[in-house]
């Protein structure tokens, strides 16, 4: 028999003593170190107050994830009922496209039973090169396929989409990206669309391309995004947005909202109209569109900034009037968080950047009391938002440590980002038309890098860690070091490694 004894651990009790009284003195106000700048009262509170607004802040973000996450149970998928009748026209996009990329998503519709429907490829291309793309999908010989050019393309994609739809032939419209994996019975399921309907046939991620942040995506749309904002929100009865790829709807419904906005939302916008109509958006359970998910960082920076852009910008455009929509008080909550969850993430991570900043340069060492239980709080929140995207991404034999990998990542790949992103915010709020960037597929997705942003950020942190430890303020050298830290992480394990795989 083996005798085991228990480790002793004891604690010194002037410790324990001294912890208890520094604790004690945080019930009157924030602890400070003993070489704190002095600051004036008023602008404490301030900043304190303003800490702790982001903390609930934060919290009900969270709280908002986790509701939806443990309803993320896949639909039970039944056969569509017996479709209204009618015709379908699949309508896809295209600029700047290559002739090869454009005929494969041609074969890749030709290879599902559609039952004869219309497929128009629409192209705001130059006529020599849309002549080009024309010549390669008519050498397929796939029947009832046409490419169209607009004379005059201007406006964004939902102006070209719009345009598509008034020359098509079908009684239901169903939008397509070029880039998009079609499910096998994507046009059967359209096809089940009501009358006053957008139905959604939902979204997950593929990636040509094995890179850092190419993996880190399709992690997020899997778990983040198909299981939560979509299968999630489908599941409780919650109000579902479609998103720009895979959108069927009857073309007089269509017509009667107005069809598609000369903006960069143009997914999300037609989705409010459709509420704001009476009508409502649908998901349709079954296999997801698989579309592709960028494998540069720097195409997925830019599309990652003009998804913040459009979410601002409909907020300065629908925020009160969701509140109309004919819906349960909390669905429309519930409508709004989810058309305002990035701006708020970007602005809530940023400015508790500069909080942190702010709070370490007055030497802040322990905020007072009641912030200190939502801090906490927080901490608990984060640690079983992990959990739930464990128990759903284990079923595909994902481990605890993996995910909360990823999701570390992702939470530092957001904290270097958020300055940039904030700007993108503001541009939403603020102004109604940004410059578009056609998000680049396959290999042309890994041109650029790291640039003056990611740059200038690092010299920054580090002078602004190196004028704390001139002046001796350790909270503040603290703070810096952690986001220094934070930033070179996600730079590192995400950024640099996908942009390295480009130069190869």
């Amino acid at each position: 028999m083996v005798n085991i004894t228990p480790l002793n651990l004891t604690l010194p009790r002037d410790f324990l003593n001294e912890t208890l009284q520094v604790l004690n003195k945080t019930r009157e106000g924030p602890y400070t170190i003993s070489n704190a700048p002095l600051i004036p009262q008023w602008l404490q509170s301030v900043l304190l107050t303003a800490y702790l607004a982001l903390l609930v802040l934060s919290l009900l973000l969270i709280a908002h994830y986790i509701y939806y996450a443990r309803h993320a149970k896949p639909a039970v998928v039944d056969p569509p009922a017996a479709t209204a009748g009618g015709s379908l026209s699949i309508i896809i996009p295209v600029k700047n496209e290559r002739p090869e990329t454009v005929a494969e998503a041609v074969r890749r519709l030709a290879s599902i039973p559609c039952g004869g429907a219309e497929v128009i490829i629409v192209s705001d291309d130059p006529p020599e090169a849309f002549e080009e793309l024309r010549r390669a999908v008519e050498a397929l010989g796939v029947p009832n396929v046409k490419a169209l050019r607009r004379p005059s393309p201007v406006g964004y994609k939902g102006v070209a989409l719009n345009w598509a739809a008034e020359r098509a032939s079908g009684d239901v419209l169903l939008f397509l990206d070029v880039d998009s994996v079609p499910p096998p019975d994507m046009c059967h399921r359209a096809l089940a669309v009501g009358e006053r309907e957008i139905l959604f046939l939902g979204w997950d991620g593929h990636a040509p391309l094995k890179t850092p942040v190419a993996s880190l995506q399709l992690f997020l749309y899997k778990y983040l995004l198909y299981h939560v904002a979509i299968l999630g929100r489908h599941n409780t009865g919650h109000p579902v947005f479609a998103l720009g790829s895979g959108i069927a709807v009857r073309k007089s419904f269509f017509r009667e909202i107005g069809g598609f906005c000369n903006c960069t939302a143009d997914d999300y916008d037609i989705s409010i109209k459709a509420y704001l109509h009476g009508g409502r958006v649908v998901y349709a359970p079954g296999p997801p569109v698989h579309v592709e998910v960028p494998a540069g960082y720097e195409a997925f920076k830019k599309q990652y900034a003009r998804w913040t852009y459009n979410s601002a910008y409909l907020i300065s455009v629908y925020g009160a009037r969701m509140f109309k929509f004919k819906m349960p008080l909390a669905h429309k909550l519930s409508a709004f968080l989810n058309v305002a969850t990035h701006p708020l993430m970007v602005l809530t991570t940023f400015a508790m950047m500069l909080a942190g900043l702010a709070m370490g340069y007055a030497g802040i060492l322990l905020p007072p009391l009641y912030i200190l239980v939502f801090q906490l709080a927080l901490v608990f929140a984060a640690f079983l938002q992990v959990y739930y995207v464990y128990k759903l991404a284990r079923r595909d034999g994902h481990g605890f440590f993996a995910v909360a990998g990823r999701l570390a990542a992702s939470a530092a790949l957001l904290l270097a980002l958020s300055p940039y992103l904030a700007f993108y915010v503001l541009l939403g709020l603020l102004k109604r038309r940004i410059r578009w960037y056609v998000t680049p597929k396959g290999l042309a997705s890994l041109a650029g890098g790291l640039g003056l942003y990611e740059l200038g950020l690092t010299a920054v942190l580090t002078a602004l860690l190196l004028f704390a430890v001139y002046i001796a303020n350790w909270v503040l050298a603290s703070n810096a070091a952690f986001l220094l830290l934070a930033a070179a992480y996600a730079l590192a394990k995400v950024a640099i490694p996908s942009s390295q795989l480009g130069r190869g």
